[in-house]
């Protein structure tokens, strides 16, 4: 079976690790640049490569075009000019076309993007019909800066939101070569699990640093708390923990450690910004739960405070008492499938969150 051509529209970070990773793997793999000295500059490393008034219509004669353009944050809200005159100038060409074409975007954009603007912009320029002539998925990306190249190569997970089932074998096979899990998910959903793989990082970031600042007040070592944090915490060491649909937290614990910190850092003259935004969130949850939800929650805690109580005066039996080992195995586990990623690479700071 003949490998489709590929063509990298926008040869920042990303699009210049996408095409060379693609090349590396045999596929016939050209970059269309808007700037002549990014477009020499891989010219000279052996690369295709043109400027998009180089090919004109009807030369334009690829399988599969990926955009990672540059999609900035301007004035605090999101610049789509880039993927808006990119999809544009691909309708164009898509209409001189004889052949089934797949646009994919990579360019991290709000959910919604793709099918409100980069599929209208295809079908309003070519003439074309998507899921007919033309296929559309949205396929993220999760490298860093640094090491672009081999988290390409290397990708630890490959998610792919397609139009329709046609679009997402299409580029699917693309992948069929490297060993990294596929995700085939809609379009909207591909484009928001990105920022929600982004807005995780910094939430975590912002967390640490919180109360890194609060411990440094205190004369504390941060990073031995955060190391015992690391191995305590199970949404440390459980990645599925929190991500499940069962409402806003509740227990004997976290209400009550919540508020409490909360009242003596406030009272200590300490800044937790993110962890009262952390309660607000909570708090509108629960405000916005039926009797019967708030009821079940409100008796899961007392049930909690209760078996509590009753530990602490020696009255639970050891049937109610966690298993250690199942847990203790679970995080060797996931101690070592994170020590090869954790081994040479960098800090969070190194994290290429949306810069195409």
């Amino acid at each position: 079976m003949t490998k489709p051509r590929i063509c990298i529209v926008g040869p920042g970070v990303v699009g210049q690790a996408t095409g060379k990773v693609f090349a590396a793997k045999g596929f016939d793999t050209t970059f269309l640049g808007r700037t002549r000295e990014k477009v020499d500059k891989l010219i000279s490393l052996g690369y295709k490569a043109y400027t998009k008034e180089e090919l004109i219509n009807g030369t334009y004669d690829f399988d599969i075009t990926m955009f990672t353009v540059p999609t900035p944050t301007v004035n605090g809200k999101i610049d789509l000019s880039a993927i808006n005159e990119a999809s544009i100038d691909l309708g164009k060409r898509i209409k001189f076309m004889k052949k089934y074409h797949l646009a994919v975007v990579k360019s991290t954009v709000p959910p919604g993007t793709t099918e409100n603007l980069v599929l209208k912009n295809l079908e309003k320029y070519s003439g074309k019909k998507v899921g007919q002539d033309f296929g559309l998925c949205m396929n993220p990306e999760y490298l860093r800066e640094e090491f672009a190249f081999d988290d390409t190569l290397n990708a630890w997970t490959i998610t792919i939101g397609e139009y329709d089932k046609k679009s997402g074998d299409m580029l699917e096979a693309l992948y069929e070569t490297f060993s990294s899990p596929v995700h085939r998910v809609k379009i909207a959903e591909a484009e928001m699990q990105k920022y929600v793989h982004n807005l995780f990082n910094a939430a975590k970031i912002s967390f640490f640093n919180e109360m890194r600042e609060i411990a440094s007040a205190l004369n504390l070592d941060a990073n031995k708390i955060f190391n015992i944090t690391a191995a305590s915490a199970e949404g440390m060491w459980n990645p599925k923990y929190g991500t499940r649909d069962r409402g806003p937290y509740s227990g004997s614990c976290l209400p009550k450690d919540t508020k409490a910190f909360r009242e003596w850092a406030q009272d200590n003259g300490h800044n937790v910004s993110l962890l009262e935004a952390v309660m607000k969130v909570n708090d509108t949850i629960l405000s916005r739960l039926d009797p019967v939800q708030s009821k079940l929650i409100s008796q899961t805690q007392e049930r909690t405070k209760r078996l509590t109580q009753e530990k602490s005066n020696g009255h639970v039996q050891n049937k109610s008492v966690r298993p250690i080992q199942p847990v203790r195995q679970a995080q060797d586990k996931q101690a070592q499938d994170l020590q090869t990623q954790d081994e040479g690479q960098s800090t969070e700071k190194e994290i290429l969150g949306a810069a195409l």
